[in-house]
């Protein structure tokens, strides 16, 4: 086994460590509720992503040495950069000066959030503003996992003589864009929850405009955990479909439902455990996940797969998607959503296209 692989995978385990000491110190805390039971889960998939990467090129690839030394190095210098230039300053000013630690905590933070948006039109407004910009974030990624694919493909077919398969620089640009993006999102997430003041002014104001209070406010950013979900699947024994459906319903699919529900849903939820829902998001969210489903298996068709059965596909999906909506209450939909469309929606393709 290559020793970069071993150190690039590295990265990936540190922050799965980071993720669930931090889960176990805070367990008993009553901030928590089930979001523990999320960060567990999370945790595990930074383990499953980090085995991953030990096999992500194969050792007898001419580049698989410079791959790997590409995410080491971009690491590095993230981790570097926002704990280097970002949080030691801060964290060196508030030793040197305890009323500064004191005059900005974290609670005074969500004191303000929870002021501005007590406000009906300035909440309103600004509410509006995060919704909108956080969906497109969603919509990016789902953007980035198609648009990687098919660029790591072409880039390959002209370079043959770098005896790496597709899959593999795919997977190899996966995990850089991924690492780079959770790293950021982890050293702010950890440092937000535990030592607010050890963050830049440059951090406050981009948690004002990005964290989502009744959700993420003691736990790590929602689209952290979209990505781990659907990061699950770039396996190179998952089908393409696979991570590019379960990709659709957890970016966009509860995006959508997300948005209807808030905006347009009139009609609040009788059934399940979230009545603040309504039943036009959820109707949203399940059209949206079955004509995209069936969309995206006609684009990217699976050899022996009938129309029937891309159809029933399609209506599994988005069963598993209402039913994820109305009941994920001890994990959070936007694990429960990658989980089990990657793993049904693998299931099916398997029994349906065997013998």
């Amino acid at each position: 086994m290559i020793i970069w692989a071993w150190i690039d995978a590295l990265f990936f385990w540190i922050m799965g460590i980071i993720l669930l000491l931090h889960t176990i110190k805070w367990w008993n805390n009553p901030v928590k509720g089930n979001v523990r039971n999320s960060e567990i889960v999370e945790s595990i998939i930074f383990f499953i992503i980090g085995y991953y990467i030990l096999t992500m090129v194969s050792e007898s690839s001419e580049i698989s040495n410079i791959l790997y030394l590409v995410h080491i190095i971009s690491f590095s210098a993230l981790i570097i950069f926002f704990w280097g230039f970002n949080v030691l300053p801060n964290y060196i000013k508030s030793k040197k000066n305890p009323e500064y630690r004191n005059e900005n905590t974290y609670e005074k933070f969500l004191e303000k959030i929870d002021d501005k948006y007590n406000s009906v039109e300035l909440g309103t407004k600004k509410d509006r503003f995060k919704d909108f910009s956080r969906k497109l974030l969603h919509f990016m990624q789902f953007i980035g996992i198609i648009s990687f694919h098919f660029i790591s493909e072409s880039i390959v077919k002209n370079n043959s003589d770098w005896n790496v398969s597709f899959i593999e620089f795919r997977n190899f640009i996966y995990f850089l864009v991924a690492g780079f993006f959770w790293i950021m999102m982890m050293v702010g997430d950890m440092t937000r929850i535990t030592h607010w003041e050890y963050l830049p002014r440059w951090g406050w104001r981009w948690f004002e405009k990005s964290l989502e209070p009744e959700k993420e406010r003691w736990t790590v950013n929602g689209a952290t955990t979209i990505l781990l979900a659907n990061m699950i699947w770039i396996h190179p024994v998952f089908p393409i479909q696979v991570l590019i459906i379960t990709a659709w319903v957890s970016c966009i699919g509860d995006a959508v439902a997300s948005i209807v529900g808030k905006y347009f849903g009139n009609h609040k939820m009788t059934i399940g455990n979230f009545p603040q829902k309504s039943f036009e998001g959820l109707i949203a969210g399940v059209l949206t996940t079955v004509i995209g489903t069936i969309g995206l298996l006609k684009l990217f068709p699976v050899l022996g797969l009938s129309n029937f059965i891309l159809i029933l596909i399609a209506l599994v999906c988005g069963i598993i998607f209402a039913l994820v909506d109305m009941f994920s209450k001890l994990i959070c939909d936007n694990l429960l959503n990658g989980i089990f469309t990657g793993a049904v929606t693998w299931i099916l393709i398997l029994i349906f296209t065997t013998g």
